[in-house]
């Protein structure tokens, strides 16, 4: 038994409905038309499929013999005619850009012709009122009044039911002409021709325009209506215009005729909210550039929800050759800090983006471009039009309006042909730039001065500038440890080092600093260097023995296969290096002393030897011993020995349950991590050593954030696309893509995505890229792209021969079965164990959606390991990794 039906309305809606999930059922279903009395159903081919049909919409609500539907509360006879005909009426398949046509069309069946030139139309809608849309119009208009020159604006007011723009306007501004007249008037000339009609309204608006800056700018507005009781009586609606059936999309053509005869640059279209048929023929143009305001409020995004998914359906077959840039920007209004720390702030990041899908092969980018607008009292009490110009640059919404005013009005050299010469020139910068990052990924054949000074060096050699370091540096893995190792040993005595990151700050300490355990990743040239550097210091210390690096590594491995004091241990190593074991460390400090000599001992590669911190009570132990090995060393009596130890995060917290917070906050100043802004700084940095985009080193630690970013467009670009295009801007695309789902981001998978992108350009030709195409920049988008499969891929691989945890999980994934490797995912599908998947959150290899913590599969992977660990994304899971990233890179400054 179908759901009741109480009219023939409810008929024609459940026809709709079917045929939209059985689009097959066209061949023999000709045309349906329904009335009040009964149904009209031609048809061709066996009467018998048509019957079939009916039953399979209405089940026991059809009557196959007598052909009528119950239908009403008292199961009246609804008349079903059954008309045989081939073609002789033929199926209207129009589909006019009205929601009750949507409502059960998934697609347009025909596209609007495009436009040539002259203005741009935008049109700015929202499912609710009162959640700011007008606001953010007017943020709009304000940026391309205040941003560009000579530009003129025309000004629409299309809410026909609660105008909003209209009432800004006093009587001296108030045109003699509405948009409801304008309508009316073109819907019904009586002998005047279009063009007559659109000179006309151009005309009486030109003689009302708002005059700014002595007429270099002006503004022309086209109200609702000249007073409400044309609202209240209206015989033409837009809904009449685009039921026009040789041109459904001729009030859009209008509006644009309109705008061209005023020669202006922007058409702004303020559309009346909700699902109304006065906004619909606008939202459906795939011409006209549409902005979609709305609060986190539940209702609100669910309505527009329903909005953005109709839309994206309608779009979603538009021929590649049709010029249209059809993807939506959407305004998240009325923000406050403390709504983004709710679960509503991410919760409709998801659902809208979901609304709106973005393309399979990017899950970082969104179908939609996301922009917010915070909460500000003092725009509330806006009166004007002028007024609104001048106060509306304080919104936060205006730094993106801005962008985006300056941006059409750009004459980009993305989309023209550069000559050979340079295109060649731009691919030789790419091979420099492979090369560079092939050098610098594994922290191979670097010099003494191949050191990017971010802020927890600078930190360290500030703070320790007259004193001798204890430091446990802890960094995650691909953090920079080891290259800081070697850089920091290279450098051979503290003073020397001190004064390459503070120069202005000479060392008052004059120490050597000696390399006590190395990682095993350092090539043999490199070890040369670090090996001659013990010796020299050995015997400059009355050692005249020969302790190699490899010696120390065997002696830590010894121990860890029998029972250890482990405190002692390692003490012993430090006094072994000089042929002092029989000394008392404070004897040891005593004899430096006497010397006049001091020493800083560097560790690094403590992974390497130690891998198993969290099973083996031995490696824990021994690991513990020596980060709290500082409180031994600092308890010394005029202490002249020092030390610097590199560990891994995750070592860290797999030893130190207790007062973890704590013993992390004693060093945070000197942890190894990479912000945003020490990214821009690594790309730039790397540039220079290139010798690319005209970087110099020497300014990749002085440069301010927005020169960086301006800089690095060189190198990327500014969007993933052309400036005035709605994709990702470059940088925090590669930051997102690169980072873990907490927005933490490792200097080697930049290193290594830059020689992935830069590879990729060597090939573009073989490879479909078109770099003649971005003239302005070393790598074009589709090898940004495409470099991220390749470079998690070898990140994963490498991972796995670093890591423990992960190499166990990647055993046992080789046993699961492709479908259940999916984003989001459940452990237990995928063989997690409690002990796994706490090592490798801690890791950020596994991020936990704790918003949904009621939710199985709420595990995530970020993009950087899901290629690599061979996981698809789920088609639910790409909208919630892009509202993580929004909601946990959300201070990201650019």
């Amino acid at each position: 038994m179908k759901n009741k039906l109480l009219t023939w309305i409810d008929v024609e809606r459940e026809i709709k409905k079917f045929n939209l999930s059985h689009p097959e059922l066209k061949e023999y279903i000709v045309k349906v038309d329904c009335y009040s009395d009964a149904v009209e159903v031609q048809y061709r081919g066996d009467v018998a499929n048509v019957k079939l049909w009916i039953g399979n919409i209405f089940g026991d609500n059809y009557n196959k013999e007598r052909d009528f539907i119950s239908v009403g509360p008292n199961d009246a006879e609804y008349e079903v005619l059954l008309i045989e005909g081939e073609d002789s009426v033929a199926n209207v398949d129009t589909l006019y850009p009205l929601w009750k046509e949507h409502a059960y069309n998934s697609k347009s069946t025909a596209y609007p012709t495009p436009w040539s030139g002259g203005a741009k139309v935008v049109a700015f809608h929202s499912f609710k009122g009162g959640v700011g849309r007008t606001t953010s119009l007017m943020t709009y208009v304000s940026a391309v009044v205040n941003e560009n020159e000579n530009t003129k604006i025309l000004l629409i007011d299309a809410d026909l039911e609660a105008p909003g723009i209209s009432f800004w306007l006093n009587n001296e501004l108030s045109p003699t002409v509405s948009f409801l007249k304008f309508i009316e008037a073109l819907h019904y000339r009586f002998g005047a021709s279009e063009q007559e009609v659109i000179k006309y309204f151009g005309d009486e608006l030109f003689k009302k325009s708002i005059v700014i800056d002595g007429g270099k700018k002006e503004v022309f507005t086209l109200p609702s209506a000249l007073d409400i009781t044309n609202i209240m009586d209206m015989p033409v609606t837009p809904e009449h215009i685009s039921k026009n059936l040789e041109n459904p999309w001729i009030l859009s053509d209008y509006i644009k005729k309109l705008a061209d005869y005023l020669e202006v640059d922007v058409a702004f279209v303020d559309l009346r909210a909700g699902l109304s048929e006065l906004s619909s023929p606008l939202i459906f143009d795939p011409r006209i550039e549409h902005f979609f305001v709305t609060t986190i409020a539940p209702q609100s995004i669910l309505g527009m929800k329903e909005i953005l998914s109709k839309v994206y359906a309608s779009h979603s077959n538009l021929k590649d050759e049709l010029p249209f840039n059809t993807k939506p920007s959407i305004v998240l209004s009325l923000l406050t800090d403390n709504l983004k720390k709710l679960k509503d702030y991410s919760n409709a990041n998801e659902i809208l983006n979901s609304a709106y899908p973005g393309s399979e092969n990017d899950v970082v980018s969104p179908g939609v471009e996301w922009l917010e607008f915070e909460h500000n009292e003092s725009l509330m009490s806006i009166g004007s039009i002028k007024d609104a110009l001048d106060k509306l640059k304080q919104a936060s919404l205006y730094s993106s309006a801005k962008e985006w005013a300056v941006s059409i009005r750009s004459d980009s050299a993305i989309g023209k042909i550069s000559n050979a010469s340079d295109t060649q020139s731009k691919l030789s910068d790419a091979a420099k730039l492979h090369e560079t990052c092939k050098k610098f990924q594994f922290a191979e054949d670097i010099e003494s001065n191949d050191l990017l000074i971010t802020d927890p060096l600078r930190n360290l050699a500030k703070h320790y500038y007259n004193e001798l370091p204890v430091v446990v540096s802890i960094g995650a893995k691909g953090a920079g440890k080891t290259f800081t190792y070697i850089q920091l040993c290279l450098s051979e005595d503290w003073d020397s080092f001190v004064r390459v990151i503070t120069p202005k700050n000479a060392s008052q300490v004059n120490a050597k600093i000696y390399p006590l355990l190395s990682s095993l990743n350092i090539n043999q040239k490199v070890m040369g260097k670090l090996t001659t550097i013990r010796d020299d210091i050995a015997k400059s210390y009355f050692f005249d023995g020969e302790i190699k690096l490899s010696s120390a590594f065997l002696s830590v491995r010894s121990a860890l296969e029998k029972d250890t004091d482990w405190e002692s241990f390692w003490i012993k190593l430090i006094l072994s290096q000089f042929g002092k074991e029989e000394l008392s460390l404070q004897q040891f400090n005593d004899f430096l002393v006497e010397n006049d000599k001091s020493i800083v001992f560097v560790i690094d590669g403590i992974e390497d030897i130690i891998d198993d911190p969290v099973k083996d009570d031995n490696h824990r132990n021994a690991l513990k011993a020596l980060l709290y090995l500082p409180n031994v060393l600092t308890e010394l009596t005029n202490r002249r020995i020092g030390l610097v130890s590199f560990v891994r995060a995750d070592y860290v917290q797999a030893v130190i349950k207790q007062n973890h917070s704590q013993y992390v906050s004693r060093f945070q100043q000197f942890r190894l991590e990479w912000t945003p802004e020490t990214f821009l700084r690594l790309a730039y940095w790397i540039c220079g050593k290139a010798g690319i985009i005209d970087a110099n080193i020497e300014h990749a630690e002085t440069k301010n954030l927005d020169s960086l970013l301006s800089e690095l467009e060189k190198l990327w670009g500014k969007k993933l696309g052309r400036d005035t295009s709605k994709e990702a801007h470059s940088a925090r695309w590669v930051f997102a893509a690169l980072c873990d789902l907490n927005g933490k981001l490792q200097a080697r998978d930049l290193v290594r995505f830059l020689k992935f992108s830069a590879e990729l350009m060597s090939r573009a030709s073989s490879i479909n890229i078109k770099p003649e195409l971005w003239v302005d920049r070393v790598l074009a988008p589709e090898a940004i792209r495409r470099s991220l499969e390749a470079c998690s891929k070898e990140k994963v691989d490498e991972a796995i021969a670093e890591i423990r945890s992960l190499r166990e999980w990647a055993e046992i994934l080789s046993e699961v079965r492709p479908e259940s490797k999916k984003v989001p995912f459940n452990p237990i599908d995928v063989g997690l164990t409690l002990v796994l998947i706490s090592s490798l959150r801690e890791l950020g290899i596994v991020y936990e959606d704790t918003d949904h913590n009621l939710v199985e599969e709420r595990y995530y992977l970020p993009e950087i390991y899901r290629w690599g660990l061979n996981f698809s994304s789920a088609q639910g899971g790409r909208p919630r990794v892009q509202a993580l990233l929004k909601r946990n890179l959300g201070g990201m400054p650019f």
